[in-house]
Order: structure tokens, then sequence, then C-alpha cells
């Protein structure tokens, strides 16, 4: 088991974050690596180049938690793309049996994964990013995939009782606004779409770097048709 921990790629970690998990504070944990190339991701080097990034010890990880014990209950595992490693179990184990709660954020592709640590109890809350219209994933994801694993995990996790959401980011002259509601529409019935703006730093595909961010005000108008074709 221990192997497996020491083989887990963790190449951030933020004390504290006020932006991933809504409502409260919590530590954020990186690991690096990606089944997924979407051009217009902003995590370039933890994505295509892990292994130039320096590796942190689990223990120094929670060294800092164990300090900040007193503020901070919950810790987030994001990547890269957290489900493709072996350790990640035993990484979700550690942390709930040190008393924080969970979440996991992921592209979803590997429903069996997910539905594990679900069912196994090691995650409190879930969010999974929808990157564009299934029918045209590949255009979204940056490969060829097999497009029913997305719809396969969309529908466990709103069949589910942990608590989750769906996002998807919005790039301008990538998506078309269509294309966010076609996703509202697949997800119907769901608890919430977050809809999150653009950042155009270190995209895996340069020239999105060029992009121009949605204004403020055309997100807002985005996000309020989401949530009526949500409720619809």
């Amino acid at each position: 088991m221990l192997s497996k921990i020491c083989n887990l790629p963790v190449k951030g970690f933020l004390d504290t974050s006020f932006i991933d998990w809504d409502g409260y504070m919590c530590a954020v944990i990186f690991l690096g690596g990606c089944n997924f190339r979407c051009p217009f991701c902003h995590n370039r080097d933890l994505v295509l180049f892990p292994g130039k990034l320096s590796d942190m010890p689990l223990s120094y990880v929670r060294g800092r938690l164990k300090r900040y014990r007193k503020w901070i209950d919950r810790v987030v595992i994001t990547g890269g793309e957290p489900t493709i490693h072996d350790g990640l179990l035993y990484l979700l184990q550690i942390f709930k049996e040190d008393g924080f709660k969970v979440k996991l954020d992921t592209n979803g592709y590997l429903t069996e994964v997910i539905k594990n640590v679900v069912e196994r109890g090691l995650i409190d809350s879930i969010s999974m990013d929808i990157k564009g219209p299934i029918d045209r994933y590949e255009k979204w994801c940056g490969l060829s995939i097999e497009k029913k694993r997305i719809e396969r995990t969309v529908e466990f996790l709103k069949s589910s009782p942990i608590d989750y959401e769906f996002r998807i980011t919005f790039v301008p002259s990538f998506h078309e606004e269509e294309d966010i509601y076609e996703v509202a529409r697949f997800l119907k019935g769901a608890k919430v779409l977050k809809v999150q703006g653009f950042r155009p730093k270190d995209t895996i595909d340069p020239s999105f770097m060029q992009i121009v961010p949605a204004s403020r005000e055309k997100l807002e108008n985005i996000r309020k048709k989401v949530r009526e074709i949500l409720e619809g």
C-alpha cells in the first residue's frame, strides 16, 4: 500500500483555498498526468510534462494539513486527472482516516474508478467537468474516446446520493453559446451545471492564449439560461 502511495505524483499543494469547494475553505492537492488533451486546459505542464515537475512528499502535505487542522477540515484532490492513478484509493483512505472530508475533481472518463470511490465512501463530494456536447467530444477533449463512458458517469452521479456538481468552461470562439445549452439539456434534472470562465494562460494549445475570455455579463446571462434549462 505504501509503495502505491509513494508513487503518486503529487505536484502541487495549496494550504488554503476559498474557490475549490463552494462555501468552504479547503486545501487542494494536485496530481500530475491526464488521459485527456483538452486544448484550452490551463494546466499544460501538469498534464503534458508532469515528470519535469518536482514531486511533493505526502508526509509534507499531511504535516501542513495537521498544522492547519483547526481551520481546515476539507481536502480537494485534483489534477491533471486523479482517477488515472492506482494509488488514488489509498490516498483517499488516508485523508478519510485523518478525519478530512474529501472532494474529487474528475473528467469522468474512468467510470468504474469513480463508482468504486463513491461506493466505498471515500469521497464526500465530486466535481465532473463536461467538456462540451457529447457527440463532438473529440473536439473538446483533444483525442478519440469512448463517449459512452462520459454518459455512464453522468447517469451514475445523477442517481447517486453523493454531493456532486457538473462544470463546463465556456471558451469563446471554441464553444458557441448553444454548445453550453446543449450540455445543459443533456444534464436536465441534474443539481447544477456550473459555467466557468476561460483562463487564457499556459494552455495546452498555445493558440488558445490569444482568445479573449467572455465578459462577466455574458457569463451571467449564459448561467441564467442554463439554470432555466436544468429546472425546466
